[in-house]
């Protein structure tokens, strides 16, 4: 009797400690989706986020921050005004502090990693400081050509100093900052000149490709 009855405790407890695992506990510890993502970059960016990024998906948490030229270096500079624009198609929410952050880091004047990580790192820690509620980072690059090759301009290819930048300072940042999927097109079509620019229909198959490399709302 002795023996049954500390059997039944020991199937009781393991029954307890299942029910502490259930899919609805679960649940409840998974992140929250983020109320309001905002793409950082260049012109190139506001190109293919104004190309039909939004489509299918829920404008209302998506924005962009971008102007020609405004290259990495600029963005590592805490007084650069830059920091003062006004978003493109605002987050209905959470606008002016966004929670997720995607910043695509352009200069072809940098060819080392160290250059690029000391820019990216300062960047990140404006973000952080201008954006207090953000919980996510993603540290995008340029377009890639297929197989990260030129498509006649030096400018469709990223190096490997720049991954490894990435890399770094996402390993520095352990839990905030990422690297962005590596966004690359199967076709040298959508850009013009050879790049990095888009053609008109360019930019809306690129706006395609990003929606589907970008959109991971956990």
């Amino acid at each position: 009797m002795e023996y049954s009855s500390r059997r039944a405790r020991v199937i009781l407890g393991i029954a307890v400690l299942g029910l502490g695992r259930s899919p609805a506990s679960a649940e409840a510890a998974a992140p929250a989706p983020f109320v309001c993502t905002q793409v950082m970059g260049v012109s190139v960016t506001g190109d293919w986020f104004a190309a039909g990024f939004e489509d299918g998906i829920d404008g209302s948490r998506w924005q962009a921050l971008w102007r020609s030229h405004a290259f990495v270096d600029l963005w590592a500079n805490p007084a650069s005004d830059l920091w003062t624009m006004k978003p493109q198609s605002p987050c209905a929410q959470r606008s002016e502090d966004p929670d997720r952050v995607i910043f695509t880091g352009v200069n072809w004047d940098y060819k080392t990693r160290e250059a690029w990580e000391e820019k990216l790192r300062a960047t990140v820690e404006n973000i952080r400081k201008k954006y207090p509620g953000v919980r996510r980072i993603d540290l995008l690059t340029m377009l890639r050509g297929p197989g990260n090759r030129s498509c006649g301009s030096p400018m469709t290819v990223v190096e490997p100093y720049v991954d490894e930048a990435i890399a770094a300072v996402a390993r520095r940042y352990a839990g905030l900052v990422f690297a962005a999927p590596r966004i690359e097109t199967k076709s040298c079509d959508v850009f013009t000149g050879g790049g990095p620019h888009f053609t008109e229909p360019g930019m809306a198959a690129v706006a395609r490709l990003y929606r589907d490399g970008l959109v991971t709302q956990p």
